[in-house]
């Protein structure tokens, strides 16, 4: 097991889910372990403000109302500024706490992508950014 690694304050991370308690959740937790969070509730959304906000990290939903996760993702890898751009997605359709430690994660376009079932613990979310942002 990873154990979480505090990485540099000026790391900007792309939030993008539709369910508002949960964007508040970890943009509370992102912000206090010193990220810059911008929080989007849409996969189209999602598309335009990465390319405009170039972000270390984008964590994304699967399930949302009018692009799902997966699909932004395949607009994204097909841009080269956003292509190469770590991706960790959260989804409920996943069981509960699992990562892509274990056999789940989502493969999009021929990528495979880590992945944590919903819900997760905020330990499980720090290890697992702290293991994207520091390779």
């Amino acid at each position: 097991m990873l154990f979480y690694a505090k990485v540099s304050m000026s790391k900007k991370i792309l939030l993008v889910d539709d369910e508002k308690e949960i964007v508040q959740l970890l943009d509370k937790k992102l912000s206090q372990e010193g990220f810059e969070v911008i929080k989007l509730s849409s996969g189209k959304e999602a598309v335009d403000k990465t390319k405009k906000y170039l972000p270390d990290l984008v964590l994304m939903d699967i399930m949302m109302p009018d692009i799902d996760g997966a699909e932004a993702v395949k607009l994204l890898q097909k841009d080269t500024l956003t292509r190469n751009i770590p991706v960790l997605f959260l989804s409920g359709i996943l069981a509960p706490g699992s990562s892509s430690d274990t056999p789940q994660g989502i493969t999009v376009g021929g990528i495979h992508y880590p992945a944590l079932g919903k819900p997760f613990t905020a330990q499980q979310l720090l290890n697992k950014i702290s293991e994207l942002l520091i390779k």
